[in-house]
């Protein structure tokens, strides 16, 4: 995916862009540790993990303040490829940092989705820097416990697609805009609701990844709040997922965007939530005799850089008309009052 693409994507609102980097491989033993807070390792290893194999003991890893402005303590590296996973190799590969409980439930979730339904790897891209803190044109991301998460995606003739940032409509229908002037490289595209859907239960179901928050388009939401419900998904899962769904002001109607609670051992070590903080997960602190902290105030060193309209608009440069269709209809669901759940930021 091309800078003008996700200047594209930002026409309409303020969204991440991140550019390329080095990387450090995974390894089952340990992590390497890069003297800096931003590491640009010398080599990179496109090494399939078998997440069977992965002593995910063997780590240690504490997520320190907010989600918009902490630390990282021992940054677990997602894998480059893993069953069913794959690290998006055109972002910033010093972002592929997160706590053990987070890469540990993408990598479980992807395999799961691989052993039942096949197709082709999840594509996960940023988390957070290895020692986290601020991670330009995020608002967050920030202490290892924040992703973004492309959907499932196929082509033109049903068959899985490596997934790109394309929107996708109310129908679960999208595009590729490759060339954002040239419509003849255009490639229709739909969202792959089964595996899209099998991705996420995977991640609610996993009680030690604390999923908290999955910032989505409302349209979206309702797609696959249907598939759910129509293949008798567990009524605990598809009520949760209901919960904990929000479509923010920008609609995430390209790719999640997940956020995990703090572990039990990072709370104590001064780990913050932000809202919402269900009755479920205070119930299941109260029974290990723990709180839940609130946010500390946003410190001015922990804010970064956003794109706003115009900049991204003059840097897409040239669109084809149906380019220009598409951010009309996007306006659409970006504009309609969020449907009345709380903590919709």
């Amino acid at each position: 995916m091309n800078f003008r693409f996700l200047a594209l994507v930002a026409l309409l609102c303020l969204v991440p862009l991140s550019g390329c980097g080095k990387t450090q491989s995974f390894s089952t033993a340990g992590v390497e540790r890069s003297s800096s807070s931003r590491p640009d390792a010398p080599s990179s290893t496109d090494e399939t993990i078998d997440p069977a194999e992965v002593d995910w003991g063997s780590f240690s890893s504490t997520s320190l303040r907010n989600p918009n402005d902490g630390s990282l303590v021992g940054g677990v590296p997602l894998p480059l490829s893993a069953r069913g996973l794959r690290f998006n190799p055109n972002r910033d590969l010093a972002a592929r940092y997160g706590t053990v409980e987070v890469v540990r439930a993408l990598v479980n979730a992807g395999r799961i989705v691989d052993e039942e339904l096949g197709g082709l790897p999840v594509t996960i891209n940023d988390l957070s820097y290895e020692r986290g803190g601020p991670m330009p044109h995020h608002g967050s991301h920030q202490n290892g416990r924040d992703v973004d998460v492309f959907f499932y995606q196929l082509g033109p003739d049903g068959k899985p697609l490596e997934s790109v940032g394309a929107f996708f409509d109310q129908s679960g229908l999208g595009v590729d805009f490759r060339q954002l002037a040239d419509p003849s490289d255009d490639v229709p595209l739909r969202l792959d609701v089964p595996r899209t859907w099998r991705f996420v239960q995977a991640l609610i179901e996993d009680e030690a990844a604390n999923l908290q928050s999955i910032y989505l388009a409302e349209h979206l939401r309702l797609l696959l709040l249907e598939h759910a419900r129509k293949r008798g998904a567990p009524e605990p899962t598809v009520a949760r997922f209901g919960e904990m769904t929000c479509q923010p002001e920008y609609p995430h109607d390209d790719h999640f965007h997940f956020r995990f609670y703090c572990s039990a051992d990072d709370i104590e070590a001064g780990c913050r939530d932000s809202d919402p903080i269900y009755a479920w997960r205070k119930r299941a602190l109260a029974e290990i005799g723990v709180e839940s902290l609130p946010l500390l105030p946003k410190r001015e060193r922990a804010r970064t850089k956003t794109v706003g309209h115009e900049e991204a608009r003059r840097a897409a440069g040239p669109l084809d008309p149906e380019v220009e269709r598409w951010l009309e209809r996007r306006k659409q669901w970006r504009a309609r009052p969020h449907p009345g759940r709380r903590y919709c930021p």
